[in-house]
């Protein structure tokens, strides 16, 4: 009879062993998951340029870029908008420089640069976008969102 209650209190030392084994990992799962939520709203709430130029390298010559004959979408985007142009560094052309750009407005100046570099603002085919999951559904917005406003 002794012999079967030592077993009994063996296994009974297992499974607790056992259990603590999996608390402790749920605990461990449950730091990381605290952990790493609060480094994305760090991420997100963290400006993500101070001073709020967004730059793009142009394969042109700044003087090119300036003066009566720039290309119009230079000159309608320089009408709302605070634009620095300068020579990039390493001679590699021109840099344009927008302040306080949107979504959209960074939309615009890639568009200028494509026009600026091939002569021409390249599309891509809409693709079809079928149906819908739920975890698609959820991201949705989020989508709409970052189109929108930029992705900082």
């Amino acid at each position: 009879m002794k012999a079967i209650s030592d077993r009994a209190r063996a296994r009974a030392r297992r499974r607790s062993a056992g259990a603590r084994k999996g608390r402790t990992a749920v605990l461990v799962a449950g730091a990381a998951a605290v952990a790493g939520i609060a480094l994305v709203r760090a991420a997100r709430s963290a400006p993500p340029n101070p001073d709020g130029w967004f730059a793009v390298t142009v394969e042109t010559e700044p003087s090119r870029l300036t003066g009566p004959d720039r290309p119009d979408e230079l000159a309608r985007l320089s009408e709302r908008h605070e634009v620095r142009i300068k020579p990039a560094p390493g001679g590699r052309g021109s840099e344009i420089a927008v302040r306080e750009a949107d979504g959209e407005t960074r939309d615009r100046v890639r568009k200028l640069k494509q026009l600026l570099e091939t002569g021409e603002v390249l599309l891509v085919d809409q693709q079809p976008e079928g149906h819908r999951t739920p975890l698609g559904r959820v991201g949705v917005p989020a989508f709409r969102h970052l189109t929108r406003k930029g992705v900082r």
